[in-house]
C-alpha cells in the first residue's frame, strides 16, 4: 500500500537547509506539539512530510535516484558522460565545482536542502513522541521509523558529502544548533548506528508491522533497520577519502585511510554486521531469495510491495504513475527518436508521450566478467532497442529475414530488438514492458529500491572475513559466510566459490548488484576507487583496438539468434545463444549458420569508428583528482549562508 504517499503533512514542521532565510528558532507548527503527537494516525501524519521531501524536485525524484550520483564505476557507466551539457559531464566524471544547476539552484531545491530539513523533522518527530506519544504499538513504530528515516538521511549524506553538521536535537529544543559547524564523519556513524539500534528494538518484523505497514517493503521493518545498520558498519568500518585535519575553512590535504584506527575496534564494528544480518537471515529463511533473479526486479516493475513475496527489504516509496522517475531513468533505452510513435501501442504499456532517458550502460568490462552461465548477465545488460519495422536493419537480404525472424515475411513489420554497439549496452533490470499499467509521462512512480536480501547475504559473508571474534565466534549463528555467497551464486546457476576472500567478494557484488548504485560506496569503503577506474579505463582503450582485444581473447564480433516472446509479442535477442561475449570465445560458433537464422554483429566500431576508449567512452576527467573528488563539494547556495561553519575541503 502507498498510504504514506497520499497523506497531507497535518503538521508544519520546522524546515532548515542552511540558509538563513529557512532559519527559525521558534517551530512554526500549526497546532500545539501535545496534540500534534497525542494519537497514532497524528504522528504517521508528521512522518508524511519526511517521506515528501525524498519526492521534490532535483531529490530522489528525478536526480539521486536517476543516475545524477553513483556513477560511473568500473562496472557501470552514464550516458552523461558525453553529453553536450558540461554539468551534467562534470557530475559522472569526477569533475564537480559547488555551482551545478542539474543539482542545486537558488530556490534550495538541492539534496543537502531536503535531507537537512529531512533530518530536522525528524528530530522533531522524535522529541514529539517521546514527550508527547502514547506507548501502544503503532505509535512506537512511528517512533522507530522517525529513528530509521534519520538514520538513512544522515547516511546518505555522509555518503555524498563525509563530514558534515551532526544535529541531534531539533532547533525548537537546541537553537544554537543552526551553527553546528562540520562534525567528523565517525562521531555521525556513532549516532546514525545508535539510531538504527533503537529503530531495530522499536520495529516489528514486517509480517507484525501495524497497518498500513504490515508486510510493506515501503515502509521500515527491524529487517531494514538492521540491513542499514549492516551497511553503515561496513562504511564506518572501511576506508575513506578524508582530510588530514578537520578545521574551519578547509584544506585541500587528505589522506585514504581507514575511519577506524584500531583493528579490534574495526572488529567490533564488522561484528555487529555480522550479527544484524544474521538475525535477518535466521528470520526471513531462505525463501527470501527470490529463485528467479528476473523475478525480482519484474516485482519491482509490477508495483508489488509485499515484503512476504519479493526479495526486497525496503524501498524509497514514489506515488504510483504521478511521482517519481526512477524507471525513466534506470530502464532499457527503448528505441530512437525515429522509431518512438512506431513501438507505442506494440511494446506493452510504452506510448509515445513516455520518457526514456535511460542513463545507466553497464560496461563492456563487466560484461566480461560474468561467468560463463551466470543468469544474471542476461538480465543485467540489454544489448538492443527496441524498433518496429520490416527489420531492414539487422538484413537487406529477404532471405536472410525470413530465416532470423521464422514465420515472418520479410515485407512485413515486426516488433523486435536491434542489437546495438557494445558502448549502448544499458541496463536491463528495469523494464517499461514488465510494468502492470501504461507508461504515460516522464513520471512513471516505480519504487526506487534501497535494500534486498541478496545483499544481505553479501554483507553477511563479508563482515565473516573480519567480524569474528575469539568470544563471540561465527558459529553461535550457525551461519557460514562462504555457504551464504554460494547462495547468491546457486541462484545464478553457478558452483560454489573457491575461496572466501575479499576478491570474491568485490566479484559476487559486482555481478548481482551491477546497476544498483551501490558500487561507488563499496569502492570508496574498500579503499581502490581510484585503482580500480584507472585499470577499468586501461583495459576500455585496449578493448578499442583489434590488436587489445586480440591480446584480451576477445572476439572482434558476436553471433545470436532471435527468440519470439510471447509477454511482449516480440523478437527478442536470445540471451543463451549469444557467442562472443566470453574471454576465449572466438571466430564464430560451431553451429553457426546464415540459413539457420545466426546474425553476426560487429560491436565495436560504428561507421567503421571505434566506440571504445577514453575519448568515446570516458569514466572520469582527471586521474589525479579520483581520490579528491569522490565526495561532492558542499554546494555555494549552501555553504555562503554559513562561512564559519561550512567549508569544502580537499581543494574544492
Amino acid at each position: 500500500m502507498k498510504t504514506i504517499k497520499y497523506m497531507m503533512l497535518a503538521v508544519s514542521v520546522l524546515a532548515l537547509a542552511a540558509c538563513s532565510d529557512f532559519m527559525s528558532t521558534n517551530s512554526p507548527s500549526a497546532m500545539d506539539a501535545s496534540y500534534a503527537y497525542s494519537s497514532p494516525e497524528r504522528c504517521e501524519q508528521t512522518l508524511a512530510g519526511v517521506y515528501d521531501l525524498f519526492a521534490q524536485n532535483n531529490s530522489y525524484r528525478n536526480r539521486m535516484a536517476c543516475g545524477f550520483q553513483g556513477l560511473n564505476t568500473d562496472i557501470e557507466h552514464s550516458t552523461y558522460s558525453t553529453s553536450a551539457k558540461e554539468e551534467q559531464v562534470m557530475l559522472v566524471l569526477y569533475n564537480m565545482t559547488d555551482v551545478n544547476s542539474n543539482v542545486s539552484n537558488n530556490k534550495k531545491q538541492d539534496i543537502w536542502s531536503y535531507l537537512s530539513i529531512g533530518i530536522e523533522r525528524c528530530n522533531n518527530i522524535i522529541e514529539g513522541i517521546t514527550e508527547y506519544g502514547g506507548s501502544d504499538a503503532s505509535t512506537q513504530y512511528f517512533l522507530g521509523e522517525a529513528y530509521f528515516l534519520r538514520a538513512f538521511q544522515y547516511l546518505e549524506m555522509v555518503k555524498y558529502w563525509g563530514d558534515v553538521p551532526l544535529r541531534k536535537e531539533s532547533l525548537a529544543k537546541n537553537p544554537d544548533g543552526i551553527s553546528n559547524p562540520k562534525t567528523d564523519r565517525n562521531e555521525i556513524y556513532e549516532f546514525i548506528r545508535e539510531d538504527l539500534r533503537k529503530a531495530a528494538e522499536l520495529l516489528p518484523w514486517s509480517e507484525s508491522c501495524p497497518a498500513p505497514a504490515t508486510n510493506s517493503i515501503e515502509r521500515p521493518s527491524k529487517a531494514a533497520a538492521l540491513a542499514l545498520l549492516a551497511r553503515a558498519d561496513l562504511m564506518y568500518a572501511g576506508k575513506a577519502v578524508r582530510p588530514l585535519q578537520l578545521v574551519q575553512g578547509g584544506t585541500s590535504a587528505y589522506k585514504v585511510d581507514y575511519n577506524i584506527e584500531l583493528p579490534a575496534d574495526r572488529k567490533a564494528v564488522y561484528q555487529e554486521a555480522l550479527d544484524a544480518c544474521a538475525e535477518i537471515i535466521n528470520h526471513d529463511g531462505d525463501s527470501k531469495l527470490i529463485g528467479d533473479y528476473e523475478q525480482v526486479f519484474k516485482d519491482l516493475c509490477n508495483d508489488k510491495t509485499s515484503y512476504k513475496t519479493m526479495e526486497y527489504i525496503w524501498v524509497m516509496p514514489f506515488a504510483m504513475g504521478n511521482r517519481g522517475q526512477f524507471l525513466n531513468y534506470n530502464c532499457v533505452k527503448l528505441t530512437d527518436t525515429k522509431q518512438k510513435d512506431a513501438i507505442s501501442g506494440k511494446l506493452p504499456n510504452f506510448n509515445a508521450s513516455c520518457s526514456t532517458n535511460a542513463v545507466q550502460q553497464v560496461s563492456p568490462i563487466m560484461i566480461f566478467d560474468f561467468e560463463k552461465g551466470d543468469k544474471r548477465a542476461g538480465v543485467t545488460y540489454a544489448p538492443g532497442v527496441w524498433y518496429y519495422n520490416n527489420a531492414e536493419s539487422v538484413t537487406s537480404d529477404e532471405t536472410r529475414r525470413e530465416a532470423i525472424f521464422p514465420g515472418v515475411a520479410a515485407s512485413e513489420d515486426r516488433l523486435y530488438e536491434k542489437h546495438n554497439t557494445i558502448n549502448k549496452y544499458y541496463l536491463g533490470k528495469y523494464r517499461v514492458e514488465w510494468m502492470d499499467r501504461e507508461f504515460t509521462t516522464t513520471e512513471d512512480g516505480v519504487n526506487f529500491p534501497i535494500l534486498r536480501y541478496a545483499d544481505v547475504l553479501l554483507m553477511f559473508a563479508e563482515a565473516s572475513i573480519g567480524g569474528i571474534s575469539a568470544d563471540k565466534p561465527e558459529n553461535q549463528w550457525g551461519i557460514d559466510g562462504k555457504a551464504m555467497l554460494d547462495k547468491v551464486r546457486a541462484r545464478a546457476g553457478l558452483g560454489a566459490a573457491a575461496t572466501l576472500d575479499m576478491e570474491a567478494i568485490m566479484h559476487e557484488r559486482a555481478c548481482e548488484l551491477c546497476g544498483e548504485y551501490v558500487r561507488k560506496w563499496d569502492l570508496m569503503r574498500w579503499g581502490n576507487l581510484k585503482e580500480k577506474m584507472v585499470a577499468a579505463r586501461d583495459k576500455l582503450d585496449q578493448m578499442s583496438t583489434q590488436e587489445g582485444r586480440a591480446a584480451l581473447g576477445i572476439n572482434d564480433s558476436i553471433y545470436f539468434k532471435y527468440a519470439f516472446d510471447s509477454e511482449v509479442n516480440g523478437w527478442v535477442i536470445d540471451r543463451e545463444s549469444i557467442y562472443g561475449l566470453h574471454v576465449g570465445e572466438l571466430g564464430a560458433p560451431a553451429e553457426y549458420d546464415e540459413s539457420a537464422g545466426w546474425v553476426k554483429k560487429e560491436i565495436y566500431t560504428s561507421d567503421s569508428e571505434a566506440v571504445l576508449g577514453s575519448a568515446k567512452y570516458p569514466l572520469f576527467a582527471d586521474e589525479e583528482k579520483l581520490e579528491s573528488r569522490q565526495y561532492w563539494p558542499i554546494f555555494a547556495v549552501n555553504y555562503l549562508v554559513s562561512p564559519t561553519t561550512l567549508w569544502n575541503d580537499y581543494g574544492y
